[in-house]
Order: C-alpha cells, then sequence, then structure tokens
C-alpha cells in the first residue's frame, strides 16, 4: 500500500543484509461505522427471511442437517444507509476508512463472527500502520470529495453478493444527491459487474479508492437479500423467463477449483442427465452480460445444480419452476432457497454425505429420479 504523497518512511537498522522492522505498534481496534457517535442513520428496514419449514423439500441423511439448514431462518437483518460525519479517507479495498485522529472504522463489512478478525488483523498491519500515518502528516493536502457515498463489499467479486448485496447499496441511496461513487477499480474493472453498475449509475461518476481522496460526510449504505431487493433486481435486468418444460443443468465454472462444491459428474450422474435430456450450462466467471446469461435458461422449468452464485440467476425465472440444490455438508446456505420462496418456485435441497476421490459430491441419481418425474407446480 502506497501512501498518497511522497513520505521518508522510518526504516530499521539492517541484519544479515535484510531490513528488519523492530518498531512496535500499540494495536488498533476498529470499529463500526453504525457505531460511531458522528453517525447519522437516514434508513433502517427490518428484513426478516421466509421460513423455509413449509416450503422446501430438504433430502438429508441425519436430522441434524435438516435443523442446521432451517435455523439460518430464525436470524433477521436490516437495510442501513445514512451520514458518516466528518472527513475520511478509505483505504484501497473500501471496507475501512481512517479519520485524521487514527480511528479506523468499518464500512461494507459483513458482521460476521467468522470474519471478525480480517478488519482487525488488515488495520494491524504494519505496512497500513505506515499508509495511515502518512495519511494524516498530509492531511490537509488530500483533494477532498463531496456528496461521495463510499461502496465495496467483502465479497462484492462473487456474483450473488454483488447482485443481491454490493448492488444495492444503489437503491438505498436514492434519497441522497450522491454525485461520486468511491469504490475498488477491481469491481467495476468489466464484464457483467461494470454493465449493471452502469446500468444505475446514471449521471454520478467512479473513483477507486486506491487514489487519494478525503471523503466529506460520506453516504454509507449496508444491504442484504430481500424481497425488495429481488424485486428492484428483476426490474434492472428489464426481462425474465417464462417456464416451457426445458430443463437445465447448471455446471460451475471449471476455471474455479472448489473442494466439496461440486456435483461429482461419475457415469450415473451422466446418464441421469441424458436420460432426463438436460442441457448443460456454463455461466462461465463474471465475462457473460445480463441478458446472455438469463437468455441460458430460457424456458426452464427445472434447474438443477451445486449450491453456488450461478443460481443467482434464478431472479429472472418464472413460476412454476422446480429448483433442485445440491450440497455438501461443508456448504450449507439458505440464500437461493429464500429467492424461490420469494418467487413461488419449488425448491428442493440435497444434502450428500458422500464426495468423491476429487472431493465433489455424489448425489444419488434414484432421488434425482423421482424429484425430476413429479410433475412441476407454482408454489406462489
Amino acid at each position: 500500500m502506497q501512501p498518497p504523497l511522497e513520505r521518508a518512511g522510518a526504516r530499521s537498522a539492517p541484519e544479515h543484509g535484510k531490513v528488519v522492522d523492530t518498531r512496535i505498534f500499540p494495536p488498533i481496534y476498529p470499529w463500526s461505522a453504525f457505531d460511531s457517535r458522528r453517525w447519522i442513520e437516514a434508513h433502517r428496514g427490518l428484513i426478516v427471511p421466509h421460513d423455509l419449514s413449509e416450503r422446501v423439500g430438504l433430502h438429508c441423511q441425519t436430522e441434524a442437517l435438516k435443523c442446521r439448514l432451517l435455523s439460518e431462518s430464525d436470524r433477521v437483518n436490516f437495510d442501513r444507509v445514512g451520514i458518516l460525519q466528518g472527513d475520511f479517507v478509505p483505504l484501497d479495498d473500501g471496507l475501512m476508512l481512517i479519520d485524521r485522529e487514527g480511528g479506523y472504522l468499518m464500512v461494507n463489512f459483513p458482521a460476521e463472527p467468522n470474519v471478525g478478525y480480517v478488519p482487525y488483523n488488515k488495520a494491524n498491519r504494519r505496512d497500513v500502520w505506515d499508509y495511515a500515518q502518512s495519511v494524516r502528516d498530509v492531511w490537509d493536502q488530500i483533494p477532498v470529495i463531496e456528496n461521495a457515498a463510499i461502496f465495496s463489499h467483502a465479497y462484492a467479486t462473487n456474483y450473488y453478493h454483488f447482485c443481491l448485496e454490493f448492488l444495492q447499496k444503489f437503491r438505498l441511496i436514492e434519497p441522497f444527491d450522491v454525485t461520486t461513487i468511491a469504490m475498488p477499480s477491481m469491481i467495476y474493472e468489466g464484464g457483467v459487474y461494470r454493465e449493471l453498475i452502469e446500468r444505475v449509475l446514471g449521471r454520478r461518476i467512479v473513483v477507486a479508492t486506491n487514489q487519494p481522496m478525503r471523503l466529506r460526510n460520506p453516504v454509507v449504505a449496508e444491504a442484504h437479500q430481500s424481497d425488495e431487493a429481488l424485486r428492484w433486481l428483476r426490474h434492472l435486468a428489464g426481462e425474465t423467463v417464462q417456464p416451457q418444460g426445458r430443463r437445465y443443468y447448471i455446471r460451475r465454472s471449471p476455471l474455479i477449483p472448489r473442494v466439496g462444491n461440486n456435483i461429482s459428474e461419475n457415469a450415473d450422474f451422466l446418464e441421469f442427465l441424458r436420460r432426463h435430456s438436460f442441457e448443460v450450462v456454463d455461466f462461465g466467471n463474471g465475462e457473460l452480460p445480463v441478458r446472455e446469461q438469463i437468455g441460458k435458461l430460457k424456458g426452464a422449468s427445472i434447474i438443477l445444480a451445486a449450491h453456488g452464485a450461478g443460481l443467482t440467476n434464478l431472479a429472472y425465472l418464472n413460476a412454476p419452476v422446480r429448483i433442485i440444490e445440491v450440497f455438501s455438508r461443508s456448504v450449507i446456505a439458505q440464500s437461493f432457497m429464500q429467492i424461490s420462496a420469494a418467487l413461488g418456485f419449488e425448491h428442493h435441497a440435497i444434502i450428500s454425505e458422500q464426495l468423491d476421490g476429487e472431493a465433489n459430491v455424489v448425489v444419488d441419481c434414484d432421488l434425482l429420479d423421482r424429484l425430476v418425474s413429479a410433475e412441476v407446480a407454482s408454489r406462489a
């Protein structure tokens, strides 16, 4: 991480030809912008997930796995948007802001215990310490941007999190006179991500968070998957597809290696696909335009896939349609079941305990036969 303006950094004495940093730093404890006394909240919207106990077919070997999956319906979330008063410099990933006094405020970061250590570790890196100090040394020389919002997301390059969380920030900032969006350049570099951002950007401009800037009274937004988010996304896409009896198997992109997340395409499974006339779809890795992705599911009545971001495109289907989502026990989440519940789809979750030699999920093809052969009905 480079300082915003030229600065001579402190160096330690060499040891055996190497530079050893012997400085001792006090610990830094970042806190959420929402917990700051400078936070002025404009909107806080409660999101209650659908109760899936009667709406999803659960096919598990143990009752414990069923309970584990259904337990997620207990958690509520909040859409939040408001203004953080003061001047702040974003770190390059847009996930933290620093102020002149040396405070670190988390923005755009999920309140998840499993990743809670990430902002702490980053704030206490020596290169970040040096960067923050260099920022404070030249604070008054850093250009000021007003009427700005700071956008990022810890998982923004995942298509699901991008569409139903990151992109939704545009929906939340509509009441504000935002003219500039500060975000990491990697999110805006190209492909479907840039396409969707430009659809909602309007006359606003984008500035990359890896360049020096002071955001004055920035707008901060946090969004979560919700029925409202789903309706907004469908409207943004501008088109949906109607069911016409076609069957699709969504194959996850082979360019991204995964463990315990892909369906084992063994001889029995491939024969099942052939026997039931499934068409194979690969959405790639974010390079396909929205319209092309939607078109790949034209006429869909049955979708079979391992849990993954490609299922985000369920948002553009219409009932009646049957979704068969396959999990291993290492990855269990309700994300796409909530889409099905909102749109009236029939959804089946298969949690398999069996993996093949390459850690791909082995699916019971007799169970798949039964699920595919039944008549598809709307659950609206």
